[in-house]
């Protein structure tokens, strides 16, 4: 309850500014930190990965397979990053070397419309709660589970999947 306390009053007396991160060009849509590691996602569909304790943007998630609008969500582990967008997808990203998995989510009215707002998940599935700005997509949460497909190569990544803490 102290640090929470600290923490939203913004207490100098008992922690300073040790980095500035700087490099989206829109606004911060979400992030997670875990350790020394922060992910964040902007609006400027970009997601970064960043070092806290040296202030090094460690990857920048972009290139031809990036989000084509705005990161709603992201969570990430030792290993992967899983992001939302505005586009109707979500994507896995391998966090040491930035590189796209695969898309594990799209949506029909992707690139209409459809967003994937929210994610979650635990070890075997993934909740997206999905809607739209213009009517494309109904209001819902879809469930994944991935340990239907057990046993396909394909899925083995979708497997290792948990947070941080775990």
């Amino acid at each position: 309850k102290q640090w929470y306390q600290r923490r939203v009053r913004g207490d100098t007396q008992d922690g300073s500014c040790v980095h500035v991160l700087s490099g989206h060009r829109s606004l911060t849509s979400g992030m997670e930190l875990c350790e020394n590691i922060l992910v964040s996602g902007n609006a400027d569909s970009y997601v970064k990965i960043w070092d806290i304790r040296t202030g090094t943007c460690l990857q920048t998630l972009d290139g031809p397979s990036k989000h084509l609008s705005a990161v709603t969500c992201l969570l990430f582990n030792k290993k992967y990053v899983m992001t939302s967008s505005d586009d109707g997808t979500v994507k896995l990203w391998d966090i040491k070397t930035g590189e796209f998995i695969r898309n594990l989510v799209g949506l029909e009215s992707s690139g209409r419309g459809g967003v994937v707002w929210r994610i979650q998940l635990d070890k075997k599935r993934l909740v997206c709660a999905v809607g739209s700005r213009n009517g494309t997509e109904e209001t819902k949460l879809i469930v994944f589970d991935f340990s239907v497909g057990a046993g396909k190569e394909e899925d083995s990544v979708t497997k290792e999947l948990t947070y941080c803490d775990e």
